[in-house]
């Protein structure tokens, strides 16, 4: 009976490994629970899911996507998994560190590959759509904003020009 658990819980990792837009390994050790279940509703509301895990479970299930791991899994872990956005619940993540110094991320996995610590950090660290989203139209808009004060420029530097020619007639037939 114990065997049966073991294999339906691997088959449902499994699952949420292949659905997933990006899972990271956390180990949640020195958090305390009001942390722990301040973290996984931070996650939930971005669109992820926090689940705690079995290492053995986890690396089994791995092996059966075609994962392995370098080095065996050690301590408590956390499975965290993106349902919508891939970066968003890793943010979460990164935010908890900074504010509480946990949990530490494990491994993370991207496009069906295991990213490195460095990787999984700085895909955390980016920032969320809604930013890229304004730094790209702002991009967009800079070069049209430069032609228009060009056109622009140009336009007064004209009248100026003008304006100062016909001042200066003016005043030399004033002379005359």
């Amino acid at each position: 009976m114990v065997n049966q658990i073991k294999i339906f819980a691997v088959e449902d990792l499994k699952a949420k490994l292949k659905e997933a837009k990006s899972i990271a390994l956390i180990d949640y050790q020195g958090l305390n629970s009001k942390q722990l279940n301040q973290l996984r509703k931070k996650i939930q509301d971005v669109g992820g899911n926090l689940q705690i895990v079995k290492n053995s479970l986890v690396s089994r299930a791995l092996k059966t996507i075609g994962l392995k791991l370098d080095q065996p899994l050690i301590g408590p872990s956390a499975l965290v998994w993106a349902i919508t956005d891939e970066i968003a619940p890793l943010k979460a993540i990164s935010q908890a560190q900074k504010e509480w110094e946990k949990p530490e991320f494990k491994l993370g996995i991207w496009g069906g590959r295991i990213l490195s610590l460095e990787a999984l950090k700085k895909i955390a660290n980016l920032p969320t759509k809604e930013v890229l989203f304004a730094q790209f139209v702002a991009s967009l808009t800079n070069p049209l904003s430069r032609l228009v004060y060009a056109t622009k420029y140009n336009q007064t530097k004209l009248v100026f020009t003008l304006k100062a020619l016909l001042n200066k007639s003016h005043t030399h037939k004033f002379q005359n």
